[in-house]
């Protein structure tokens, strides 16, 4: 069975587990990181000496960094739920994938931080208030890249809608300033819908350190 470290409460965690989801694959995770701790346990760094989460097996295969495993699971179990349908859909896939990873990730930590895990003291308006209006900017990027399409790269559901929408759920429950992108909205709608996404990625953000931890302990 196909088993996986890390805590509910982190983006890249849902990421592998709403992809489980979807593929049907039977999986047990272990709480990780966080309040759980156990990253710095020799286990856990044999399997990831970087000592962070999600960590996923699958047999003989370990992996790190999570839309690494979201690949895989749609090589070797996606069929028609999350493998991309044809060379071009593939390449989009992987293009916004990585787009989340490397443009997008980086304002939305900063959100997260400063509006929902930061102390009063450690708060930054400025730095938020930037961070919003990229976030935003970014959204408006992948809101036009959609544009009439059902799903983010064509007639079909694949991982890198999923890479999307963990970010666009959590930035839609982020008490900032929403940029107008009417094709993400409608395109989240359909999301909703999904029983993976339901089970594992409508997860609770919260509005401050005392209700993110409440949250991360309850979703263990």
């Amino acid at each position: 069975m196909i088993e996986v470290w890390g805590r509910r409460s982190s983006i890249n965690v849902q990421k592998v587990l709403w992809a489980l989801g979807e593929t049907g694959q039977p999986f047990e995770r272990h709480a990780a990181g966080g309040q759980f701790g156990g990253l710095d346990d020799k286990v856990f760094l044999k399997m990831n000496p970087n000592g962070l989460v999600p960590v996923m097996k699958d047999g003989t295969v370990t992996l790190f960094e999570s839309n690494t495993m979201m690949r895989y699971l749609a090589r070797k179990y996606g069929k028609d739920n999350i493998r991309p349908r044809g060379q071009k859909p593939w390449a989009l896939a992987d293009q916004w994938t990585d787009w989340t990873a490397t443009t997008l990730n980086a304002p939305m930590f900063t959100i997260l931080f400063d509006t929902v895990r930061a102390t009063p003291e450690q708060k930054n308006p400025a730095a938020v208030k930037e961070a919003e209006k990229k976030a935003g900017d970014l959204f408006k990027i992948a809101n036009r890249a959609i544009g009439r399409k059902p799903w983010l790269t064509g007639r079909h559901f694949n991982y890198a809608d999923i890479a999307l929408g963990v970010y666009y759920w959590r930035y839609l429950a982020f008490d900032v300033k929403h940029a107008k992108t009417p094709n993400l909205d409608r395109w989240m709608e359909q999301i909703k819908e999904r029983s993976a996404f339901k089970e594992w990625g409508m997860v609770p953000v919260g509005n401050s350190p005392e209700e993110w931890n409440a949250n991360e302990k309850a979703l263990g």
